[in-house]
C-alpha cells in the first residue's frame, strides 16, 4: 500500500466526508463539493453557509444529504448538492445538533446535545424529541431494529430503532465513549479509558477488553476484512480483530486533530491543509 495524492484542496484541516457509489462529497470550510472518483474531477460545488462554524457535519441517505451546522440541520440535493431546507432545531449551546443518526423514509432521526434525539418527518417538517439519555452521546450503530449508543457517562444504552424506548444499558467505562461500530456479532468501542473493547449485544456481556490500546481522542473509521481501522491520535491503526492485537500504525493525513479522515469501501481518505490523499487496502 502507498499513499497517493487524490485532489489539491485548500482547507483548515477540518473536513467532512462522505462517499456514495463513485461520488465523494466533501464539505471543505462554507461549501459543499461532489467529486466523481473514476477521474477525481470536481462534478459540483456549492457554498452553503454564510460564514465560518466550528461544529459541522454531514451524512448521505439515500437522495439527500444532510448537513448540520450548530443548531441547523440543511437537507441538500445528492445531485446538484443545492439547499432544499433549512431547519433549526436546536435553541442554545445545549441544545446544539450532533448529527444524523439513521433515515428512515420520510424520516430522519437526529441526535442533539444532552441525550436528545429529533425524529423529523422531512416532507411535513413534524418533529418528535425523545429523551433517550440524559449525558449527551455521539457514538452509535443501528442493528436491524435495535440502535446500541455510547454517552459522555460511558453508558452503553440499547433501545429501539422506532419507538426510541431504552431497552437496557450498562455502565461500558467511567467516561465518554467515542466510537461504536459492529462486525460479525459483536459491538467495538474505543473510549476515554484508553480502551478497545468488545461487547456480545445479546447479553451485553463484555468479550474483550484491550488497555491502553489507544492513546488519545480515537475513532473507528472502519472494517477491512477482519481488520479494524482506528484513527488514533494523528496515526491510523490497524488491528486484527480475531486475536485481539495490533498489527501495524502509520502516519497519514488527517488534518486539525483528526478532523479530516475517512475509511469507505476498503479506501482511506486523509487531507492536510492543502491537498486530499487516500491509501487503498484493498490493493495490498
Amino acid at each position: 500500500m502507498k499513499t497517493v495524492k487524490l485532489i489539491d484542496l485548500e482547507n483548515d484541516g477540518k473536513l467532512n466526508m462522505a462517499v456514495d457509489g463513485v461520488y465523494l462529497y466533501i464539505r471543505c470550510k462554507n461549501d459543499i463539493h461532489k467529486y466523481d472518483l473514476t477521474d477525481t474531477g470536481l462534478e459540483t460545488k456549492n457554498t452553503v453557509f454564510g460564514k465560518d462554524g466550528r461544529a459541522r457535519g454531514l451524512t448521505v441517505f439515500g437522495d439527500k444529504i444532510f448537513l448540520y451546522d450548530f443548531l441547523d440541520l440543511y437537507i441538500l440535493d445528492k445531485g446538484n448538492l443545492q439547499v432544499l431546507d433549512k431547519i433549526r432545531l436546536g435553541t442554545n449551546l445545549s441544545s446544539d445538533v450532533c448529527g444524523a443518526m439513521w433515515f428512515d423514509p420520510p424520516n430522519v432521526f437526529v441526535k442533539i446535545r444532552n441525550g436528545w434525539i429529533y425524529d423529523l418527518n422531512i416532507e411535513t417538517r413534524e418533529t418528535i424529541k425523545h429523551a433517550v439519555s440524559d449525558s449527551s452521546f455521539w457514538a452509535h450503530c443501528v442493528i436491524e431494529n435495535k440502535v446500541y449508543a455510547g454517552n459522555f457517562a460511558g453508558e452503553l444504552i440499547e433501545f429501539d430503532k422506532n419507538g426510541l424506548q431504552v431497552k437496557r444499558k450498562m455502565q461500558l467505562c467511567r467516561k465518554n465513549i467515542y466510537d461504536i461500530i459492529f462486525h460479525d456479532g459483536l459491538l467495538y468501542s474505543v473510549s476515554q479509558d484508553a480502551t478497545l473493547k468488545a461487547v456480545d449485544p445479546e447479553s451485553l456481556g463484555i468479550v474483550h477488553d484491550i488497555k491502553k490500546a489507544v492513546r488519545g481522542m480515537a475513532s473507528i473509521l472502519g472494517i477491512h476484512g477482519t481488520n479494524l481501522i482506528l484513527y488514533d491520535w494523528g496515526q491510523i491503526a490497524v488491528w486484527d480483530m480475531q486475536k485481539m492485537r495490533l498489527i501495524e500504525k502509520f502516519d497519514f493525513p488527517n488534518g486539525s486533530n483528526g478532523g479530516a479522515v475517512l475509511f469507505a469501501g476498503g479506501i482511506l481518505y486523509g487531507g492536510d491543509y492543502h491537498s486530499l490523499y487516500c491509501r487503498d487496502f484493498n490493493a495490498s
